[in-house]
């Protein structure tokens, strides 16, 4: 049937976009449900409007349009193009044949679980990698991912890096990463491993724990890891300017090909060719940037350029760096002052930069998009083409070797690194400004993340303890709906115990967080600790919005506590407060806590009363994640009521909603409260299915399930694990863990019973 044609492929082409179902509904134009329903299979053709408006929200290119068009109006069966989870360069590997042959053979499921491909700054690993990467989709069944080890990048946390690309947590042991994978082979490149190579015996020891796990290392230096199989990266082959096959020649062939890129025809000049290629050293880097300076300087000028007496060095390679070094220089020393310090501001940016943000760092009066054109324009800086559609300002990023040459001969400096920290505090204020809208905001946060964990470290080696809180006071609701518990907890309580203490301001916010990331991993104690000490600030220091926020964490504790006429107490006072803040998400919010607190009282009227409420204000913020988590507690509400048909529905409603934003925790939770539905409706095989699904994922996150969903979900799980036996019950779990997450939505929209 075309639907089971036109399911996968729309699937395909909105994660190879890199899209979301609401993102992608959002640029076509169409609602978040008509793109839900198309990749459930419940629409087996399209109107040529809608699939018109697919397409171009999709940016397909002509043959992938008609392909997907007549896909769409049930003329299949058109194959779905290949998606892709990596990165993929503007132009072709060059010059690496014999290293890709035998990467792709020793990289097979069956064949070396760990190799590593070392060489110099330059010499094309990550490339080489890559391609690797892509050869090897099929036989790894599409799980190839790139983890990108940053320069500033913890060790302890490369291992959590490398779960993190494969759809885990970064938190996850290496036995919840192997049920994870269920026994599916997966391919992580881990790229740039220098910059934490104490993270090794990590590595090691999740490779042994991981069986089907295989790890692509690049890295400048060795990997000292034990039966790691090394691959040396040599530059490419020179070319002898006499010879017939001169220009076939690695080193020769590249040049050549890059030249071409900017209209400049050289092949008429062997002898001009191959001296660029032996001053460079047959570096891939090298020459793709001496290529660039092609577009505004003819063969003879770059050759005249690169004529230096460099000294016989005695380590061998040396002269490799020095000539690349040499050939950066070139390309800087040619700079206007300000375009100079503009690249320099740019090189402190780990994860490339925003317009706006670099903006920040250079201060007033800096044409900041002027001289991205002329750095563009010299090869040292690229356009970031992985930006999504619709993204406000345009993005930029550096080569790590041209980062690392710039940054050590500039260095960040007093008065930079104070603009960069402000910039970041910038960027993170975002997020409670468009608190209720959070979903675009944590787009951008996941992005600009690896830049913000550099202020976050640079705040830490300072001591500077209010900087550090208010960067992670704005990042704590994105961690928390990332999963990133653990690390949030971190870097909380990092700043609250650093002296001099921050402001009270920064220290309540930092509380809040703490509460809440605490009590979403169980750890009571710590989660009323947090808001008994927010408590005590905020009657000192704090006005109506901190005595609210202390208020809802001591009353979901008393929830957990079961202590409910506290709960309920506290949970009142706090919507009372809520009501004089003028703040619409807060109060929606406060409704929402107080039915639970309601709820776990057995006041199912009330609770439906204030649930309901809340939902209604959710959806006049436009808070999709908050509407979904009304719905999954008013579909609890009915299981309690024994309105079974009616909570499957809300469940499931709910479902689509968390699916389509991307928050795990939701998930989880709706396949769990459907495993209970299915308990309860007597088919306990299909609820133990569920319920190893939604274990597995909420595990991925290191969370643990709520009080409340606990209390409502349990009675009938433990009902249907007696009737189907321990060993069944077991074995049908296992199967729900070894599900994707999609397949067990899937199997949780049928009807119960």
């Amino acid at each position: 049937m075309a639907a089971e044609v036109l399911a996968p492929l729309l699937r395909r082409l909105r994660e190879r976009a890199g899209l979301t179902q609401e993102e992608l509904a959002g640029l076509a134009g169409l609602s978040t449900r008509t793109v839900s329903d198309i990749e459930r299979g419940l629409r087996s053709r399209l109107y040529d409007d809608t699939a018109d408006r697919l397409a171009v929200a999709l940016a397909l290119q002509p043959d992938d349009r008609a392909a997907f068009r007549a896909t769409a109006r049930g003329r299949g069966p058109a194959a779905p193009p290949p998606a892709s989870a990596l990165p993929r360069p503007l132009t072709g590997l060059v010059g690496r044949d014999e290293e890709l042959a035998t990467l792709c053979e020793q990289l097979l499921p069956d064949g070396r679980r760990l190799i590593t491909v070392t060489g110099l700054g330059g010499v094309g690993k990550t490339r080489v990698a890559l391609a690797a990467g892509e050869r090897l989709m099929d036989a790894y069944d599409g799980l190839v991912r790139l983890a990108e080890v940053a320069p500033n990048q913890d060790p302890a946390r490369v291992a959590g890096l490398v779960a993190a690309v494969l759809g885990a947590s970064s938190d996850v042991t290496a036995d919840q990463l192997r049920a994870h994978l269920a026994d599916r082979h997966a391919l992580v490149i881990l790229d740039g491993f220098e910059h934490a190579l104490g993270a090794a015996p990590a590595v090691e020891s999740l490779l042994t724990s991981v069986p089907s796990l295989h790890l692509l290392v690049t890295s400048r230096v060795r990997v000292p890891i034990t039966g790691a199989h090394q691959v040396a990266l040599d530059p490419l082959a020179l070319p002898e300017p006499t010879g017939e096959s001169w220009s076939s020649s690695g080193a020769a062939a590249l040049f050549l090909a890059r030249a071409a890129d900017v209209q400049a025809d050289v092949s008429h000049e062997p002898e001009l060719v191959a001296e660029v290629c032996r001053r460079v050293s047959g570096l891939p880097l090298a020459l793709e940037l001496a290529a660039a300076r092609l577009r505004h300087l003819s063969l003879v000028s770059l050759v005249e350029l690169l004529r230096h007496d460099i000294e016989e060095l005695s380590e061998p390679g040396e002269d490799m760096q020095r000539s690349l070094a040499e050939t950066l220089a070139s390309a800087l020393s040619s700079l206007s002052p300000e375009h100079r310090a503009v690249l320099e501001a740019a090189a402190i940016f780990v994860a490339g930069w925003r317009q706006d943000v670099l903006e920040r760092v250079c201060g007033e009066g800096v044409d900041v998009l002027g001289a991205m054109r002329e750095l563009v324009d010299r090869g040292l800086v690229l356009l970031d083409r992985s930006a999504r559609p619709g993204e406000p300002v345009p993005r930029w990023r550096m080569l790590d070797v041209v980062r690392d040459h710039v940054a050590r001969s500039s260095g960040a400096g007093e008065r930079r690194r104070a603009a960069y920290l402000d910039s970041m505090l910038a960027l993170v204020s975002g997020t409670w400004e468009d608190v209720g809208r959070e979903q675009t905001w944590f787009a951008v946060l996941a992005r600009e993340e690896p830049n913000v964990l550099t202020a976050l470290r640079w705040a830490e080696q300072d001591r500077d303890a209010e900087t550090l809180l208010r960067l992670a006071g704005g990042m704590w609701q994105y961690w928390q709906t990332t999963g990133a518990l653990s690390e949030g907890r971190h870097w909380l309580s990092t700043g609250l115990q650093m002296t001099p203490p921050a402001s009270p301001e920064a220290r309540m916010t930092a509380l809040w967080g703490i509460g809440w990331l605490a009590y979403h991993q169980g750890d009571y104690p710590a989660a009323r600790e947090a808001g008994t000490e927010l408590e005590r600030l905020a009657s000192e220091a704090g006005g109506h919005a901190e005595r609210r926020n202390a208020l809802t964490v001591l009353g979901m504790v008393a929830i957990a506590d079961e202590r409910t006429p506290d709960a309920v107490d506290l949970l009142d006072r706090a919507l009372a407060l809520a009501q004089d803040l003028g703040r619409p998400w807060i109060l929606a919010t406060s409704w929402l806590n107080l039915g639970l607190a309601q709820l776990n009282a057995g006041r199912a009227e009330e609770a439906r009363g204030a649930v309901g409420e809340a939902m209604r204000r959710y959806a006049e913020i436009g808070d999709d994640r908050f509407h979904a988590r009304c719905l999954a507690y008013l579909g609890l509400t009915s299981l309690l009521e024994g309105d079974l048909p009616r909570a499957h529905t809300l469940l499931v409603q709910s479902l689509a909603t968390f699916q389509a934003v991307g928050e795990p925790g939701g998930t989880a939770e709706g396949l769990i409260g459907l495993a209970a539905v299915c308990a309860a409706a007597g088919d306990a095989a299909r609820a133990a299915v569920l319920a190893g699904a939604g274990e597995r994922l909420r595990e991925s996150i290191a969370g643990q399930p709520l009080p409340f969903d606990r209390s409502t979900t349990e009675r009938h799980l433990d009902e249907a694990r007696t009737s189907l036996g321990p060993a069944l019950w077991e074995e049908s779990v296992v199967r729900g863990r070894a599900l994707s997450t999609d397949e067990a939505v899937l199997l949780g929209t049928d009807d119960p019973g």
